[in-house]
C-alpha cells in the first residue's frame, strides 16, 4: 500500500513539473534499493555529488587522504607523534599505525581506532584537490583503488570509511548521516557519477 502510494505521488510529481524525479525507496536501516531509482540525470547526479564532497573535504577524511603524513583532529594539525607513510600505508619501524590505532577508539587515551588503520594509498590523495578533481579522481578506477561506481558506494560502508560518523570524544563526525550518505552515493552513481567543471 505504501508503496502503491509512493508511485502516486511521483507521478504527480512528474506530471506537474514535467521533469525526472529520482525517488528511492528506504529501507528500515536507511538505504535505498538498487534498481529502484526510477530515473535520475546529471542534473540529480550533480547536486549529490555537491553533498557527497562535504564528507569526503571533511578532516574526518582528508587527514588520511594524505601524501607522506597524516593529520589529526579537526584542526588538520601536524600528527604527534611524527609518522610517515612507509611502503604499506601502514608506517614504518616502531612507528606503524596499528601501534597506537588498534580496531576500536580507545576512549582512554582518545586514540581513534578502527579495522586496517592507515594512510590512504598514495593514488587516492585528496589533499589540495578541488571538487571536480576529486570527483574525476573517483571516476578513475586508476586512482580509486580499481572500483566500479557501484563497488565505491559499497567501499563507503567499509569498517575504516564508517569510523568517520562514530570518531569518538572530541572529534566531529561527517556532516551528513551515514544512511543518507550513502542514498546520495546512488544517486551519484545512477545518474552517471557526474562532476563538476
Amino acid at each position: 500500500m505504501e508503496n502503491r502510494n509512493l508511485y502516486r505521488t511521483n507521478q504527480m510529481l512528474r506530471a506537474r513539473a514535467g521533469l525526472p524525479i529520482v525517488l528511492l525507496i528506504v529501507l528500515g536501516t536507511g538505504g535505498a534499493v538498487w534498481g529502484q531509482t526510477q530515473s535520475a540525470g546529471a542534473g540529480e547526479s550533480l547536486a549529490a555529488w555537491g553533498k557527497i564532497v562535504t564528507v569526503l573535504q571533511h578532516p574526518r577524511c582528508l587527514n588520511c587522504h594524505q601524501l607522506n603524513s597524516p593529520l589529526q583532529e579537526d584542526s588538520r594539525r601536524m600528527h604527534i607523534p611524527h609518522v610517515v607513510r612507509g611502503a604499506d600505508s601502514h608506517g614504518v619501524g616502531p612507528m606503524r599505525c596499528g601501534n597506537c590505532h588498534n580496531d576500536g577508539n580507545n576512549l582512554t587515551s582518545r586514540t581513534p581506532g578502527a579495522p586496517e588503520w592507515s594512510l590512504a594509498p598514495v593514488s587516492m590523495l585528496w589533499q589540495g584537490l578541488s571538487s571536480g578533481d576529486l570527483c574525476r579522481m573517483l571516476n578513475d578506477s586508476a586512482r580509486n583503488g580499481k572500483r566500479s561506481p557501484e563497488a565505491l558506494v559499497e567501499h563507503m560502508s567499509s569498517p575504516l570509511v564508517l569510523w568517520g560518523w562514530n570518531p569518538g570524544p572530541g572529534l566531529e563526525p561527517v556532516p551528513i548521516p551515514h544512511a543518507e550518505f550513502i542514498n546520495l552515493m546512488k544517486v551519484w552513481v545512477a545518474g552517471g557519477t557526474a562532476c563538476p567543471k
